[in-house]
This record gives C-alpha cells, structure tokens and sequence, in this order.
C-alpha cells in the first residue's frame, strides 16, 4: 500500500524535472517505495559537461545526458530498478501544454492504476505526497487472483541471480500431468550430452518411483548414465532448493498450484513452463518466462482434456538457458517485476470500471501498439477509421505497450480515435488484438480473435495451443498464413481471412514527393520500401541495381526504411546500404529514414517509377498493395504472400526458389523462405526499365481496381458480421449482408 509510481524525465534541469526529483526525495524519505516510468523518456546523446547513463525498460536500451550529480542519479537509477504494484498511483510531470497528453498515456500505460494524479507547477511536492497518501487510503486494498503475500515471496525475492551452468529444477510428481517422465526422458536423450543437469523435487510420490522411473527410460535409452546428471530430492519447495539453479522447469499436462509458480518466479530463475490459456492468467505478458508450446489433448472416456507439452519445445527452451545466461538472467528479473506489479497480496484496489451495458450495437474492442510506427499500429487504425466512419458498431481501443510515440503522433494521424482509447475495455462482445507477440491470455469477450501475420511458413510452437486451438477465431490477410495456420492444425472454418486495404490519400493523382521529384531530375527511380532486413530482401535489391546499372541507362534508388528504431533495431542492413551508396559503379541512392504522412506516402510511390520488392518472406506485404494503388509498376517475388494481389497488368514477378531456414527456437515445422536469385532479380528489372512507359500506363489503369478490391471498408464489413455473430443475432443487418471480399484477378 506505500507505492507510488512517476511518470515523467527526471534528467533534465527544466521545472518539471526538478519537481519529480523533489517528490521523488521526499517520498523515498517518507517510507514510500519509489518506480519511474521510462516511457516519457527519449533517447539524447550526452553534450559537454554531461554524463551518458544507460537506461533499460524491459523493452528499450538507450542513453540520455544529464547534469545531475551522482547523489540525485543514484535516486533516480534506484527508482528506475524499483518494481511497484500495478495498481499504485500514477503522478504525471511533463511540460504544461503536454500534461493532458501524458496523463492520458500514462493512465493507457498502466490500466488498473487506482490513481492517475497530473502534478501541475504550483503543487508542492509535500501537497503531491498527501494526495497521493489520501488516494492509497480511499481505494483501499484487493488480492489479485494467484497473488502471494509479500512476506512469502521475501525469500525468493532476496534469492542472488541465477549461476551458469547450475543445475535445473523441477517439481516431480508421479501423476503424468506433473511432466516428470517427458522431462527425464528429454534430458536422457538429448540435453545430459550437452552437460545440463537435473534435480527433481519431489513433493508428493508414492516410494519406488524415482527407480521404476529410471528403468523405463533406461529400456529406451541404452546405456545412459543416470548418476553424472540426475539428481532426487524428496520435500516441500524450498529457496535453498532453488539458489544454485541455473532455471526451473515444469512442461505439465495441468497446473496444480498456482502459489508454487509464483514463488518461481519470484525466484528469479528463467522458467521454462507449459503455457496455455489458464497458466497465462499468471505468465500473461511477454518476456517473464520460455513457453512450452503444444496442444490440447481430449481426454478419453469422459476424462477431461489434458494439455500435452511439445518435446521440441521443451529442448528448444532449455537449450536457451544454457547456451546465452545472459537472456536467461534477464527473463528472470522480469519475471520477478511481473511478481511484484501483478501478483502481490494487499495491493491498492484497481478503480471500478463502468459496467458495459450491452446494448444492441455489438461492442468491438481493437487492440494493438498503437503507439508505435508499425504495419500492426497502421493497419490497426485504418481498421478503426472504417469502423467508425460505418457506425455498426460500439467501438473501443486498447494500446499495447511499449509505447514508443506519444498522443499527439495518434492525433496527427487519426485525430477522431482519441476518444475511442480506454484503459481497461470489458466485455467486449469482439476482441480483436494485433501485435507481436500475440496475447496469450484471453480477455473478457464473447469472441477472442487472434489477427496474425507469420513470415516463415512453419508458426512457432510458442503459439500453440493459443493459434491453432483457443482463439476463438484467428484473423489472416491472405493464402500464405492461412495456409501456414491450417498446416499447424487450425480448422479452416476458425479462421477470417481478412485482407488489408489502401486510405484515400494512396491514389493515382496524389501530388509526388516534391523532395524525390528535385533529387531525381530525369532519371526513372526504382523504390524500396520496407525494412533493411534480409528477409525483406534489402541485399537482393542493391545486388540487381548493381548488375543492371552497368548496362541500362541513367536510373536512381530511392529506399524508404521502416521499423529501424523498433522492431528491427540490431537487425538492418544499414551498413550494406551505406557501402552501396559510396560504390562509384552504383546509381545514385536516396535513403529516407524519416516518417512520412500518409499524404507524404503516396507522394513518395508518385514520385518514383516502379517498385521493387524482391522479398524472402512477407505475411502480406502491404507497401506493394499501396503502391499498386497509387498506379506504380511493382516486381515482386513468386510464390509469396503478395500472388493475392500482385498479379496481371502492372506487375512483373521474380522467379524464386523454397528454402528451409533454421530459426531460433521450436517449430510446427520446418521454417521456409523463398529464394529470388539476384540474377533474375536484375533481368526482371533490365526487362522492367526497358518496357517503362508501357509498363506505367498499364499500372495506372490498374489503379482504381486495386482500390476497388482492397479497401479497409471491406475489412470493417468483415469485422463487423464477427462481431454481430458474437452478439449471437440470427440475421445480420442489410448492410452486412455482403459477399466475401473481393480478389483482384490478373486480367
């Protein structure tokens, strides 16, 4: 109940960094625990006189500069590190014209905040801390489900970090729910080779058991050697069990004590545990544990259904702690700020929600990053735009963390949504989340749909059972990842297959990019837009402009990067690019790394002359629809995702080769991309750039088509008739009574 969370930049020398710092002092001083948010805190080199402090939360890894002296930024670092109830009050600082945005977002940030409270500049920090005092008193306490008391977890929580190379410890029993035969099993057969070892408490078997055990698996693993590895404790879990443990492991059928997993992860060990629908009320968000993917079993004569762990999965997870410690260590402080946020006794009450009042209109909540510049984030709100400009529905928004822009990017680009956002939605009669990873726990909706993209051919079986078995329907875009969630066991009637649209500002007679159009001058420009990834293809791209260059005449590349500072952060091929650039023999390359308006999109696909895309993987794709929209020429890849909506006049398309990949971790099975060989990559091109003014006039004449068929007014009609179904009404009204979308046929 002494919590108390802030939420602003404590770093800099401004007014409201100074009155965070000075609450934060006096409320550490009172007795209080202390957390900071980092979400309103933006990345900024150190300048001169300043010190560089890396900052860490959860999600990002960046730097700031301040000036503070080394006592104040120890307070700060320590509130940075300090977990708090997830219900604790929220204060706000920021500037005085962004306090309304921020408190909104740190009200979205953290829902069940018993009080967001806007600290404004004539409040003294003593007049902040006996709000706050008053509000802890006036929401009273609550016991979240599964929680522990504070004085039980104090043990685990005091536990040091994980070792390297410790042992793993499992919770043995001899019902074959507990997993203990398919973890030995798994350990005789493939991870006591590779040095790992085993130590199995067990709290409830019958004597005998650790012998007849060892003698089945020894009558199918030959000569294996249980001593050197495998270790048998009998009694109650214990933290002095547990400290020498490298991680913990539990791949069972059905889980008998929810108390026990919470003191695990308390612990601090990575754990590797089986994840379904009821474990992921306790493992709910991402990162705190190593799913155990598999399936649901039913359980014969009248028994109920059991929940079976995927060996390979359970190899794969395990596999990862003893081969980077580093990660493994790190799952498990979050693991241990999961506990302390969502699972402690005696926490503030989380503030009464309004009742949902059911009423005719289907209520649909959208959930997603919103605050981010992503596909998930865009397709999301075109979705919302189109659902609300109808009008069938009680629409509703939820935002997915990490939030990574602020309130006044979501009003630049859908002004008429802000309303829409709501920190905890209930009872949606259609619950529809994007976003990587999928939620693993359902949320309070008569539907629970799922809305996937998936690359790689094969899902992983961190997905399973929630994609192939407990969403109550799984939302796909196109052929490609339909075809990959059918093959992982999902029935075809579960799933929507939905395809993305193109907005009104992407069209033949949008203005071009006034900046592409000065820099290019005559040249025709070939466009990339996407990450600078492999599986996107980025290095294939620069090998055909190189091979053709030297034979074609004058052209220039303009590539238009996205996600470089998120999702694909480490990973682009920015070094790639910038040698290409520097190459004498290469044409001229624009590199635009800014966000660009919608507007500004589509002027960027007119200013340039055709698109090439010669991808390895993609769920959809939805730059090549947009710039069919707008009446440019694409080449892309065979084979893909993109043979719903590329194909015909306009389009020109890359031979490629299937290819097995290994990915990390477990998967349905084996993952595969496509192959377009560079050659061929460049003779398309060649061919393309030959054929120019034919090839252009032919795109534009698709254009109004391409809109035609792939609108996000369709995808909102198909939302829509999920959502009356939910709502359990025999017809549908006239509106929705509409026929599957439309595909757009080569003609």
């Amino acid at each position: 109940m002494n919590e108390l969370r802030l939420w602003g930049d404590p770093f800099g020398d401004v007014a409201h960094s100074q009155a965070l710092r000075g609450l934060l002092r006096l409320a550490i001083g009172s007795g209080m625990r202390c957390a900071l948010s980092l979400t309103p805190v933006r990345p900024r080199a150190a300048t001169a006189g300043e010190r560089s402090v890396p900052l860490h939360d959860g999600a990002r890894t960046f730097t700031v500069g301040t000036m503070l002296p080394a006592t104040e930024l120890e307070l700060v670092q320590r509130a940075v590190a300090q977990p708090v109830a997830a219900t604790a009050p929220v204060v706000v600082f920021a500037e005085r014209a962004e306090l309304r945005d921020q408190t909104l977002l740190a009200g979205l940030e953290w829902p069940v905040a018993c009080k967001v409270v806007t600290a404004l500049a004539d409040t003294s920090s003593r007049e902040l801390l006996e709000r706050v005092r008053a509000e802890l008193r006036w929401a009273g306490t609550e016991d979240p489900e599964h929680g522990c008391e504070l004085a039980e977890l104090r043990p685990w929580l005091q536990l040091p970090p994980p070792p390297a190379g410790g042992p793993i410890l499992h919770l043995g029993a001899d019902d074959p729910a507990a997993g203990t035969e398919l973890l030995v099993r798994v350990f005789a057969e493939q991870l006591a080779a590779r040095g790992q070892r085993l130590r199995v408490l067990l709290t409830d078997a019958a004597d005998g058991f650790e012998a007849a055990l060892c003698a089945r698996i020894a009558a199918s693993v030959p000569g294996v050697d249980f001593a050197a590895w495998l270790e048998f404790v009998r009694g109650p879990l214990e933290p002095a069990q547990v400290r020498d443990c490298s991680g913990v492991a539990l791949p069972f059928g059905s889980l008998q004590s929810p108390r026990l997993l919470v003191l695990l992860l308390a612990s601090g060990r990575p754990l590797c545990c089986s994840r379904y629908d009821a474990v992921a009320a306790v493992l709910a968000p991402p990162g705190i544990c190593l799913p155990i993917g598999g399936r649901w079993s039913p359980g014969e004569n009248g028994a109920p259904r059991r929940f079976l762990p995927e060996p390979r999965a359970l190899v794969q997870a395990l596999a990862q702690i003893a081969e980077d410690p580093a990660v493994a260590a790190a799952i498990g402080v979050r693991a241990r700020c999961h506990v302390l946020q969502e699972l402690v006794c005696d926490r503030p009450a989380a503030p009464p929600m309004r009742p949902w009042s059911g009423g005719a209109r289907p209520t649909v909540v959208l959930e997603a990053p919103l605050f981010e510049n992503s596909s998930a984030a865009e397709l999301t709100i075109a979705t919302a735009e189109a659902l609300l400009a109808r009008g069938q529905v009680e629409l509703r928004l939820c935002a997915r963390v990490p939030f990574r822009t602020d309130v006044g990017h979501l009003r630049a680009r859908a002004p008429a949504l802000l309303p829409l956002l709501h920190r905890d939605p209930r009872d949606a009669d259609l619950w529809l989340t994007t976003g990587w990873p999928p939620r693993a726990h359902r949320p309070p909706a008569r539907t629970f749909a799922v809305r996937l993209d998936w690359e790689y051919g094969a899902l992983p079986l961190e997905l399973c059972p929630l994609v192939p078995q407990e969403a109550d329907v799984v939302v796909v875009h196109g052929t490609h990842v339909f075809r990959t969630v059918t093959a992982a066991g999902r029935a075809a009637d579960r799933i929507a297959v939905i395809p993305h649209g193109v907005d009104a500002a992407l069209h033949e007679q949008a203005p071009p990019l006034a900046e592409v159009m000065a820099w290019k001058g005559a040249r025709p420009a070939v466009l990339f837009v996407g990450g600078l990834v492999f599986r996107k293809g980025i290095d294939v791209f620069l090998r055909a402009l190189l091979e053709v260059a030297a034979a074609a005449p004058p052209f220039c590349a303009v590539v238009k990067t996205v996600g470089g500072d998120q999702h694909y952060a480490g990973y682009q091929l920015t070094e790639l690019v910038e040698r290409f650039a520097r190459n004498r023999s290469a044409p001229p390359l624009l590199l635009l790394d800014r966000e660009l308006s919608r507007a500004e999109l589509a002027g960027l696909y007119r200013a340039s002359d055709l698109l090439l895309h010669p991808y390895r993987g993609e769920g959809f794709c939805l730059p090549v629809l947009e710039a069919r929209a707008c009446g440019l020429p694409v080449l892309v890849t065979a084979g893909g995702a993109t043979d719903d909506f590329a194909a015909g006049h306009g389009v020109r398309r890359i031979p490629a080769q299937r290819r097995e990949l290994q990915l990390p971790g477990a998967h349905c099975s084996r993952p595969w991309l496509l192959e377009p060989e560079a050659g061929a990559t460049a003779a398309v091109l060649a061919e393309a750039l030959r054929d120019l003014p034919a090839l252009t006039a032919a795109a534009r004449r698709e254009a109004a088509a391409v809109r035609h068929c792939f609108s996000w007014q369709h995808a909102a009609a198909a939302i829509e008739r999920l959502a009356f179904q939910a709502l359990g009404q025999r017809r549908l009204p006239m509106s929705l009574r509409a026929p599957a979308v439309p595909v757009l046929q080569g003609r």
